[in-house]
């Protein structure tokens, strides 16, 4: 089953992005199949993963991380950061918060972000998450290596970022909404 569709744009198969007309209607954007192969939580750096929008603004609506929380039973009582960095990952063209309490700790699930004001984004764009992870505090994000990988890396804005170490992508999703 391709994940991908048209001009380089990733089309996710349970929530498709309707184009009509260059507009985006609703849907999701991911690389995974829904299956984790394994999952990391990244001290010091951030989750990477690159979406191609095309060429007309996308409303980005909010992110889907699957992942859990390790540390304390209560979560922290904190945000973590969405950043949405240019395709030289030079620029944060935005940034978005979201908080910890959408994670539990025990099995992975997927955690739903939606963002009070939506993001709008055209081109190839990085999405990272940085949950401010240590020792006592973060969030193990699953990665997917049935596609084969190619689309994320790890860093943080500021950092020059590095390739993962599986040959997969991070399991982050990406929501668009009505424009």
């Amino acid at each position: 089953m391709s994940q991908y569709g048209g001009r380089g744009r990733c089309f996710g198969v349970a929530g498709l992005v309707l184009l009509l007309s260059g507009t985006v209607v609703a849907g999701e954007l991911k690389y995974d199949d829904g299956t984790a192969d394994g999952k990391k939580s990244l001290g010091g750096s951030g989750e990477m993963i690159r979406y191609d929008f095309g060429s007309d603004p996308v409303a980005v609506t909010g992110v889907s991380i699957f992942g859990s929380r390790y540390g304390y039973p209560q979560p922290p009582d904190e945000d973590f950061l969405v950043y949405f960095l240019s395709p030289d990952e030079r620029t944060v063209l935005a940034t978005r918060m979201a908080p910890y309490s959408l994670f539990e700790r025990g099995d992975e699930k997927w955690g739903q972000a939606e963002f009070e004001q939506p993001v709008e984004v055209s081109g190839e764009v990085w999405v990272v998450v940085d949950f401010r992870a240590h020792a006592r505090k973060g969030v193990y994000v699953g990665y997917d290596t049935s596609g084969g990988g190619g689309h994320s890396r790890s860093g943080l804005p500021g950092l020059r970022s590095k390739d993962v170490d599986f040959e997969g992508d991070w399991m982050i999703r990406v929501q668009t909404g009505e424009r």
